[in-house]
């Protein structure tokens, strides 16, 4: 049976974007700063493949050993903002800094021995050093059916098409007094591209029966699945803590929340249901055919938020109104309501934001979420509204909330009490 030891309030865990000064990652620190067209690029990708992947995973999504990032190159692209924890493995605990997902699916770890011709094996997981490990054979209840082909005895496990592995059980040490054993991840060979900045791997925090997330939520009704902090920028840091003690936030009046909604489609994914935005205190006539009621999840590997477009067509519609009184400027990429603020001596006036969801709860954002400035240190430059358009031709009409409008709050998961929280101001 598998078991998760120590106190539930142990478990905080430094939260970095690989850039970070603070950042333990040397070849992090050698790369530019991401260009909006990076993020957006970036964004875009995600995006696409959470939607359509997730549409041909189905409701085997959460038995599945493949990531729904297939083709997803951050080597390529690395606008992404994404953030990394620092975990150990194995027993003795092996250190790794490794990203972190609330919409993957699977976990997994490069390890030793590393493919021929791969990218350089420095940070990879050595099973051979771990008395804990053990390959989870085929035939076995984690081993999905028709994984394995004929002759094989382990579970295959992959990643992307380049970069197969094995599914395995080890030690998971989030804390020295903190573990979790017998945790299920993808063991991978290879990295044909540099991909994740030099990361070891990713964890999975989703609704995946197998994801650390998941193993908290069924740890009883003292913990909850996991809260996490954003960092505001790429130079500050925040907090990532799996199984918080319930206690911390019962009677809280500074935590609203949202009921989390199934989607059959996407079932590993969250979901919320949006019933309102207001921009500037006007509430949006939004259409009532728009699919919002259980199409709208949060996803932390994702830069900006992207509505359907009936939404955002309202939104920009009513933002654009409010915001008459400045100049326009050209669009920065895909941002395409943008205005020019250098020069102006006079204090800008940026209406306020705000989420709506069912329970009477809502996100707040302030002018960091509602804008992208060119430069970040000057609010006197060109910004832009930090929304985009759902592609219409999307395969799933879903609605995308992502980290940018995630820093104004702590973000809560209850799981299974079946409910989002927001507290705001906290981080």
């Amino acid at each position: 049976m598998d078991v998760f030891s120590g106190p539930s309030n142990d478990n905080k865990l430094p939260l970095l974007h690989p850039l970070s000064p603070c950042s333990q990652l040397g070849v992090a620190r050698s790369q530019n700063t991401p260009s909006v067209d990076d993020i957006l690029h970036a964004d875009r990708l995600r995006v696409q493949s959470l939607l359509e992947t997730g549409t041909t995973r189905s409701s085997t999504a959460s038995t599945s050993d493949s990531i729904p990032i297939t083709g997803y190159d951050y080597g390529e692209f690395p606008g992404t903002l994404f953030y990394t924890v620092p975990l150990g493995y194995g027993t003795p605990a092996q250190q790794f800094t490794v990203s972190f997902d609330t919409a993957a699916g699977s976990s997994f770890l490069r390890c030793k021995p590393c493919k021929a011709g791969g990218s350089p094996c420095e940070t990879a997981f050595d099973p051979s050093l771990s008395s804990s490990f053990a390959p989870i054979p085929c035939g076995s209840p984690e081993c999905a059916a028709g994984s394995c082909s004929s002759g094989q005895t382990t579970c295959p496990f992959t990643f992307v098409a380049e970069a197969n592995g094995t599914l395995v059980k080890d030690t998971l040490t989030l804390s020295p007094s903190v573990t979790v054993e017998a945790f299920t991840f993808g063991c991978t060979d290879s990295f044909e591209h540099d991909l994740f900045y030099g990361l070891a791997g990713l964890i999975d925090l989703s609704r995946s029966n197998r994801s650390l997330a998941s193993r908290r939520s069924n740890g009883g009704d003292a913990t909850i699945a996991l809260s996490y902090c954003l960092p505001s920028n790429l130079s500050s840091h925040g907090f990532l803590s799996v199984g918080p003690s319930r206690s911390l936030y019962s009677g809280r009046r500074d935590v609203q929340y949202a009921p989390l909604v199934e989607n059959a489609v996407l079932p590993v994914f969250y979901f919320v249901e949006l019933v309102g935005i207001k921009v500037g205190g006007t509430d949006l006539p939004i259409p009532p055919s728009a699919p919002i009621s259980n199409f709208t999840l949060l996803d932390t590997s994702t830069t900006f938020s992207y509505f359907v477009p009936s939404v955002y067509a309202v939104l920009r519609g009513e933002f654009r109104r409010q915001m008459a009184r400045y100049p326009v400027a050209p669009p920065l990429e895909g941002l395409d309501t943008c205005y020019n603020f250098t020069g102006l001596n006079e204090t800008i006036f940026l209406p306020i934001i705000r989420l709506e969801f069912a329970g009477g709860s809502s996100l707040e954002l302030v002018v960091e979420q509602v804008m992208y400035f060119a430069d970040p240190a000057n609010y006197f430059s060109v910004a832009c509204l930090a929304f985009g358009e759902m592609d219409p031709a999307s395969a799933f009409p879903a609605s995308v909330i992502g980290n940018l409008a995630q820093r104004s709050a702590e973000m809560i998961y209850d799981v299974q009490g079946g409910k989002l929280g927001f507290a705001q101001g906290v981080c």
